[in-house]
């Protein structure tokens, strides 16, 4: 009896230690593949990573040439502006120079009116 005993409990053992060494191998099939699909994911998400960099910093090229054309547009805009209020000034300087020379011309007129008079009348 005790034979039987000592040979179940050791045939008990030995299966014991070789359905832990099979689980263990499992349970280490399964890590093995869990991590090989956390690499996977990783990389999946560097490489979205990266995508997006490169269409962030395309993007960002493509904002930052917009304002340099619209800062351009608009110093050309500002400018445009500065000549014609020079314009606008000169025109007005041009008007009021005109309408003092329409002045002077009926000033000259009526001097030289008063002047033909005055012949006539030293004439007569």
């Amino acid at each position: 009896m005790k034979a039987t005993t000592i040979l179940f409990s050791l045939g008990l053992g030995v299966c014991l230690l070789i359905s832990t060494h099979t689980i263990a191998q499992s349970t280490s099939t399964q890590e093995k593949q869990i991590e090989k699909e956390r690499v996977e994911q990783d990389k999946k998400r560097l490489s979205d990573a990266d995508d997006l960099r490169k269409a962030t910093k395309s993007n960002a090229n493509h904002a930052k040439a917009d304002a340099k054309d619209a800062k351009s547009k608009a110093v050309a805009a500002q400018h445009a502006d500065k000549e014609a209020a020079a314009a606008a000034k000169q025109a007005k300087k041009s008007v009021r120079l005109e309408e003092k020379a329409q002045k002077n011309r009926m000033q000259a007129d009526k001097q030289a009116k008063k002047a033909a008079k005055a012949n006539r009348k030293a004439s007569n």
